[in-house]
């Protein structure tokens, strides 16, 4: 008979964490709680692998949380990949990459061309707590097949396996199945429509611009809806396209807190620009913004600094709007002194644009 355990968000899961581990190295399958229902773990290297996941009704994806799961299996992850496996996952969303893969020497044929049967390997991290746990602390490579079923029992069921351990969290109604793209070097397709929605996978998957200055209420929202107004015209879209276009241009600050909106002077000159600030709300810089950003622009060398000492090693090196030098920040002075700084960054503005649409 199965093993059934129960999961809880108040207990602390390591017992279970430990048995999953167990349950895995022994080559017996595991039933757990996932985004779009319960999702089965199985051990590649196990006798009756190849018996397990032909029962189950979607085909099996590597178990993966980065990149480096990708890249230790030989598999290329083009960059348009690595943004999402950041910026979305865990999320019900596979990531398919295509080129050969150099698989382990104990994995059985049979199990690589079960992941190879429908094109290019997927990637899977779903979304769930005991995941994470799971995901955190395996120590090898780990398929992952969506059920799509909304029980333990239901899988149970159909997966047929004595040796089986089952985490129960309730009924999961799963709402639909993961939405998988295929990445490559020259972009990405959504080559199965899921629950993750096209319009968040465009904005994921586009180039990240973070401006940065202090309070995120003056230097960098101008600079912010300044290079939305730039990129739109030169792209011939509307502002709201961007991310279709492939751009994502957000601010924030090293000193901001969140939800205060721009300065009076900042969304009336902004006005003067053509742009709407009334809708801004500012936001503090944190460790997972900065990895997910492409370009990091600072106003002040002061703030690069600040980015580079208390988030070492997190994200690319920050660049100075200005070039050499610094944007003063106008909090406190004139409607002229905003103007002024207005222009500045929309002159500022102009060298990035080449670099970044290749015009």
């Amino acid at each position: 008979m199965p093993t059934v355990l129960d999961w809880t968000p108040a207990v602390d899961p390591s017992e279970l964490v430990r048995v999953i581990h167990e349950t895995i190295q022994a080559g017996s399958p595991v039933v757990v709680p996932g985004d779009c229902g319960y999702v089965v773990l199985v051990n590649p290297t196990a006798a009756s692998a190849q018996a397990q996941l032909t029962l189950l009704p979607q085909p099996p994806a590597i178990l993966a949380s980065r990149a480096d799961d990708a890249e230790r299996l030989g598999v290329r992850v083009p960059r348009v990949a690595r943004r999402l496996m950041v910026r979305a996952w865990p999320a019900p969303l596979a990531i398919a990459l295509s080129g050969p893969a150099t698989w382990p020497a104990n994995w059985p044929p049979a199990i690589t061309e079960l992941l190879t049967a429908v094109g290019p390997v997927r990637f899977r991290y779903p979304e769930h707590p005991l995941l994470d746990e799971i995901i955190r602390s395996l120590d090898q490579t780990v398929l992952v097949a969506d059920t799509g079923l909304p029980t333990v029992e239901a899988v149970l069921d159909q997966l047929d396996a004595t040796d089986a351990v089952a985490i129960a969290a309730g009924e999961d109604s799963p709402g639909g199945p993961p939405t998988v793209v295929t990445a490559s070097e020259g972009g990405y397709e959504v080559t199965q429509p899921g629950i993750f929605s096209t319009d968040e996978i465009e904005k994921l998957a586009a180039r990240l611009l973070l401006f940065v200055c202090t309070g995120n209420t003056c230097r960098s929202p101008l600079a912010e809806g300044l290079a939305r107004k730039l990129l739109a015209e030169r792209l011939n879209c509307s502002p709201d396209e961007l991310p279709r276009r492939g751009f994502w241009v957000l601010s924030a600050g090293v000193a901001a807190s969140y939800g205060s909106p721009a300065s009076e002077e900042s969304v009336a000159v902004a006005q003067e620009f053509g742009i709407d600030l009334t809708g801004h709300r500012s936001r503090p810089v944190n460790p997972q913004l900065l990895a997910a950003a492409d370009d990091i622009i600072a106003m002040t060398r002061s703030h690069a600094l600040t980015l580079q000492t208390r988030y070492p090693g997190i994200g690319k090196l920050p660049q100075l709007l200005c070039g050499d030098t610094d944007l003063d920040d106008p909090i406190g002075a004139s409607l002229e002194v905003y103007r002024e700084c207005a222009r500045t960054i929309l002159a500022q503005l102009e060298r990035f644009l080449p670099e970044w649409t290749g015009t």
